[in-house]
């Protein structure tokens, strides 16, 4: 198997152009694949983070409606609370206001009687 001319000489060329180009393209292909991969990967690690954070959100939504919650509760009873304290107050201060009545009739009665007399 000689080279017997210029036109073995060209197949031959073309041959080693050809397998050039392929492993060209099988390289390119690898590095492609590798940035894909790699792209993947990222775009994994992104979602996970967005669910750990999602989660964190969530868990702190949850927390801050038990707060309010909580929050209306002791507010109502602070209510409670203070509605009846004021009841208490106006009672004894009608009480008192009463005691006062009295006391201001007897005592203008007890001074009618002394300038009357």
């Amino acid at each position: 198997m000689y080279i017997e001319g210029s036109r073995d000489i060209l197949n031959l060329v073309l041959a080693f152009s050809v397998l050039w180009v392929a492993l060209f393209l099988s390289w390119l292909l690898y590095y492609a694949t590798q940035i894909l991969k790699h792209a993947n990967e990222i775009v994994e690690e992104v979602q996970e983070r967005l669910h750990a954070l999602t989660e964190s959100v969530d868990y702190i939504r949850d927390k801050l409606e038990l707060v309010g919650a909580g929050v209306g509760y002791v507010m109502d009873g602070l209510k409670h609370v203070s509605n009846k304290m004021v009841s208490e107050v106006a009672h004894e201060l009608e009480e008192g206001g009463k005691r006062g009545i009295k006391f201001a009739k007897k005592k203008a009665t007890s001074a009618f009687r002394r300038i009357s007399r």
